[in-house]
């Protein structure tokens, strides 16, 4: 008998401390791991950690890293980085930047960070923003804008899910509009789900991203390699990207116009295709269409420019003015100068 009680006193020695050690790995995993002890917000209380995991897809413990860094005397104007560290260790991180800031009206539809406008999944109403692979954005209340329109700007995850980003960045513009005091009555929300990106696809012979009388802005050689990515005409925003020329938007959001219209620059410009504009130059313009504004951009890329050098490429003026007057009719826009 004594001896039995020897043996289980020996098996508990080396059970216990393993019983003890698989109870820290587990309150580990469930710390690193898991949200099930983790706040509700970070960031100030301006990121929900719910609609943060459904971006990065349950990579682990939602953390803020070094917190929100706010400008003094600005609500909208901050960054702030969300993280996931995965675990075990090794098994790499996650992270959304999110940050508030202030753009020209136009800003997505111009060269620089911003996604493509052609592959752009765009939405609108009561929200307003796109998103990208890795990148979106969305509007603030036009009550929020001061000297310039204000945005709320994220970076995810390359693949991420982006319904579930556009919905983490409408959280937290609406977040950040209630503390600014400048929401508007009824919350921007995200439709239940976003278009998916157009592919590319070769240009065709008779109508340059789906429109008859466009001239292709490069030379005839490069033609016949181009490849164009086009928007659905029913969303809020139409694009056309012909790889390395040029790039094409037509819009008629409202917000979107809003946001160009109080933006600092914009302003009367000469006519173009027998039409009065106004904008922020000669590639940025609003026209009248049948008593809706309407907005037109050309942004050239690499490749035009060096298609200058052969003959036969036309020049910039004449595709934008292609492009105006061949869009605008099926927009009604009118001609009102000569």
């Amino acid at each position: 008998m004594t001896q039995g009680k020897g043996h289980r006193a020996r098996r508990w020695k080396w059970i216990a401390p393993v019983l003890a050690l698989g109870v820290v790995l587990a309150a580990v995993h469930v710390w690193l791991n898991t949200n099930l002890a983790a706040a509700d917000e970070v960031c100030g209380g301006l990121v929900s950690t719910a609609r943060a995991d459904s971006v990065l897809s349950g990579g682990g413990r939602i953390s803020d890293g070094n917190g929100l860094d706010a400008r003094p005397g600005d609500e909208l104007e901050f960054s702030c980085t969300v993280e996931a560290p995965s675990f075990p260790s090794g098994a790499g991180a996650g992270h959304i930047r999110i940050s508030g800031t202030h753009e020209r009206g136009d800003f997505a539809f111009t060269d620089g960070r911003w996604p493509s406008p052609a592959t752009a999944s765009f939405f609108s109403g009561p929200a307003t923003g796109g998103v990208g692979k890795d990148h979106g954005w969305v509007l603030l209340p036009a009550d929020c804008a001061d000297t310039a329109p204000r945005i709320i700007e994220g970076y995810a995850p390359q693949g991420s899910d982006p319904t579930a980003l556009a919905r983490l960045l409408t959280d937290v513009a609406n977040r950040a509009a209630q503390r600014a005091g400048c929401a508007t009555d009824r919350p921007l929300t995200v439709p239940g789900s976003l278009p998916a990106a157009p592919a590319p696809r070769t240009v065709p012979d008779d109508a340059v991203c789906g429109i008859k009388g466009l001239a292709f802005p490069g030379s005839a050689a490069e033609r016949e390699t181009a490849h164009q990515t086009v928007q659905d005409r029913n969303g809020p925003v139409w694009a056309c990207e012909v790889s390395g020329h040029a790039t094409f938007v037509v819009t008629q959001e409202p917000r979107v116009l809003e946001a160009i219209a109080s933006s600092p620059g914009f302003g009367e410009q000469p006519g173009l295709a027998g039409l009065r504009v106004s904008g922020f130059d000669q590639r940025h313009v609003v026209a009248d269409c049948s008593g809706t504004p309407t907005y037109f951009s050309m942004e050239l890329g690499p490749a035009y420019t060096a298609s200058l050098e052969s003959p036969g490429t036309p020049p910039a003026k004449a595709v934008f003015a292609d492009f105006v007057t061949s869009v605008g009719k099926n927009h009604g826009c009118s001609t009102t100068t000569p």
